[in-house]
């Protein structure tokens, strides 16, 4: 059980979750909050597994939807995500807790067809959570410009990611409600 708790903590360290979170104390009131997030992450090339001394720099593309959302006259988004890994690692090095500096883009397409965009979308483990990621973001064009996305996404290494095999995939879920602020 510690093992498969340190692997995920070593995909939530990579996995893109901008997507959601509770406002910080003191916020604005969120311009839109969406009560499901879904979809998964895929990583290439794979983390080499705990096994492996390899180390890569992968490229993570996340795609998903977010739904039951209220406010902004939106109420579901598709998300696509593209991220990079600017210090290399392997399931053993995210095991420990190395930083990755993982950033990149992210889009939202909204059911209403507009779109938002985070250009600076970065990722951090959740202190003490292994199996959550947190991600911070500020809309640089469309819709919902200049607010402040946070988000907290629990994930799932999938096909015995790090375990028993290179970490290429994994599929993730919102913890608290998405919210752009």
């Amino acid at each position: 059980m510690r093992k498969f708790a340190g692997v995920c903590l070593a995909a939530a360290m990579l996995l893109p979750m901008g997507l959601i979170a509770a406002a910080p104390a003191g916020a604005a009131a969120p311009k839109t909050s969406c009560s499901k997030a879904s979809g998964t992450a895929t990583f290439k090339p794979p983390l080499p597994a705990l096994t492996s001394t390899a180390v890569v720099k992968p490229v993570i593309t996340v795609t998903g939807t977010l739904t039951g959302c209220k406010g902004g006259g939106v109420t579901s988004a598709k998300i696509k995500a593209v991220l990079k890994q600017a210090i290399a690692g392997n399931c053993t090095t995210l095991l420990k807790g190395a930083t990755a500096n993982i950033s990149g883009s992210e889009t939202l397409t909204w059911n209403t067809k507009a779109t938002s965009t985070v250009k600076t979308l970065k990722l951090a483990g959740v202190k003490g959570n292994a199996t959550q990621t947190n991600a911070t973001g500020a809309v640089t064009a469309g819709l919902f410009l200049k607010a402040k996305q946070t988000g907290t996404l629990a994930f799932t290494p999938l096909n015995k990611g790090c375990t028993g095999a290179p970490l290429a995939k994994v599929s993730f879920k919102q913890v608290t409600a998405f919210k752009l602020s």
